[in-house]
């Protein structure tokens, strides 16, 4: 069975909502989902995975710091080819998913663009816009 990473950081919670949400689009789809807060997470989480969707809210016109720290951990590993997108709620500026999918990119990583960026707190439109992503990320590491 294909399996989806899903690691995030969250301010307020509503980039923890987006990652729900991807993972209950991706189950749906039929996908073996693990998703963790970046403060539990370790590179080799993502190691054995077909697909990896990292998030987090922006943070001083980057990403929350905690979480790229981590995705700079993963550049030791052999990502190139793997699905990988980034999503992220934000207030002002909503900059933190596109650092993290340009990151994604230069590890060789075939990235769904434009990254999913929701402002502020998550409702029922947001929701099923990360819900689809979940769905089309099953679709690419499916078929």
């Amino acid at each position: 069975m294909a399996k989806l990473a899903i690691i995030y950081g969250t301010g307020f919670g509503n980039t923890g909502i987006m990652a729900k949400a991807i993972e209950e689009g991706a189950k749906s789809a039929g996908l073996d989902v693990m998703i963790k807060n970046v403060q539990d997470a370790t590179p080799a989480d993502v190691e054995k995975v077909d697909a990896i969707a990292i998030g987090l809210a922006t943070y001083k016109g980057a990403g929350m710091p905690g979480v790229i720290k981590y995705v700079e951990s993963l550049g030791k590993l052999q990502l190139k080819n793997k699905v990988g997108t980034a999503f992220g709620s934000y207030g002002w500026s909503g900059e933190g998913p596109k650092v993290i999918a340009n990151m994604l990119k230069g590890y060789g990583m075939n990235v769904i663009e434009p990254p999913l960026r929701i402002k502020r707190t998550p409702e029922a439109e947001g929701i099923e816009e990360c819900r689809n992503l979940g769905k089309r990320i099953a679709d690419m590491i499916s078929g």
